[in-house]
């Protein structure tokens, strides 16, 4: 469970977040919507551990019962929780298996691993030459998406928050991303999209809607929310 509750948070003294209470439980799917600058990237960021987003006192972020304002970025990657960033930035001489490799630090078998990886390219229509490439390192758009896919999936968290992961992708790639992530992630993860696109809502069938508004959450409600507000626009939620 991921419990929220009060949270401020400002990036260089620029307060984005205002007092969001929210609860994420295990095994559901939940979509976050609201309009570009609504703080949806920074919410993500914050239960990530950003280091320059600073959290008010009066805050509580808890995972399972971990209070995580007092760890780090990598000590909260050790609990399950990963991040697919929105624009995932190259990494110059490292590449998609070695970084695997080092995160998962031997808990899988290297060939059973190496033949997993393989695989997953495979499935999700991605050139099995990327896995040996520096990551993200002259990617197009949707090969950073299904290449952020197979490291969820990889990886096996306990809660994913996927920040866009249907930015510079098709039609046929949000649909390949979104049945690849639904076949291997998981079945008791949390499971957290920020979205703007209809056809990804309509194919993740979340559990939960939340809005999100000038860094306030102003609704929650179920996929008819999702329908209402892609359909009349976000002017009429207060």
């Amino acid at each position: 469970m991921l419990s929220i509750k009060n949270l401020s948070a400002a990036i260089s003294d620029k307060e984005i977040l205002l007092g969001i209470t929210l609860d994420f439980e295990p095994g559901k799917t939940y979509v976050v919507l609201g309009p570009n600058g609504s703080g949806k990237s920074t919410l993500a960021a914050t239960i990530m551990g950003r280091p320059d987003i600073a959290v008010t006192d009066a805050s509580e972020l808890a995972w399972n019962g971990e209070n995580l304002k007092a760890l780090s970025a990598d000590k909260r990657a050790r609990l399950g929780i990963f991040l697919s960033f929105q624009s995932p930035l190259p990494i110059p001489g490292v590449s998609v298996e070695e970084l695997l490799r080092c995160a998962l630090d031997g808990e899988k078998d290297l060939v059973a691993l190496h033949k997993e990886l393989r695989g997953f390219a495979k499935e999700i229509g991605l050139d099995e030459e990327f896995l040996s490439r520096s990551i993200h390192d002259g990617f197009s758009g949707g090969e950073r998406k299904k290449v952020e896919a197979i490291q969820a999936a990889a990886l096996a968290p306990s809660l994913a928050i996927f920040d866009e992961i249907d930015t510079g992708t098709d039609t046929d790639a949000v649909k390949r991303i979104a049945e690849f992530l639904s076949a291997h992630l998981p079945q008791e993860a949390t499971k957290i999209f920020i979205t703007h696109s209809p056809k990804l809502i309509e194919l993740l069938r979340p559990d939960s809607v939340v809005i999100l508004k000038e860094g306030r959450v102003v609704a929650e409600g179920g996929r008819d929310l999702a329908v209402k507000t892609i359909k009349e626009g976000f002017e009429g939620i207060k």
